[in-house]
């Protein structure tokens, strides 16, 4: 997936948090991934991912975010149930828990 392409909006968004926008390039997997991590290595966002959005069907995306459980290093992450029509609706999502659990 091309962040890129993500809505300017959204990603300003992600920026003024100070966070990253990272898809990984893996030809072997059938779906694209859009992680918001703290860092831009691609390698370390298993360990500085806040959460994430995946393609699950044509209409809908998967999205995980940090459940406050886990608030430092690998934080812990919970799928969010709903309707994801597009990527910024996911990202923002990841964005509402990442500010809920960042302030408490």
């Amino acid at each position: 997936m091309d962040v890129s392409k993500i809505g300017r909006r959204t990603q300003d968004e992600v920026k003024r948090r100070g966070l990253f926008l990272v898809s990984p390039d893996d030809p072997s997997m059938p779906d694209k991934f859009v992680f918001v991590c703290t860092s831009t290595a691609p390698g370390d966002c298993g360990y500085t991912r806040i959460g994430h959005v995946s393609t699950a069907t044509g209409f809908n995306h998967r999205v995980y975010a940090m459940d406050g459980g886990q608030k430092t290093g690998a934080v812990s992450l919970a799928q969010v149930r709903g309707m994801f029509p597009t990527w910024e609706d996911g990202i923002r999502v990841v964005l509402d828990a990442f500010d809920r659990w960042h302030q408490g």
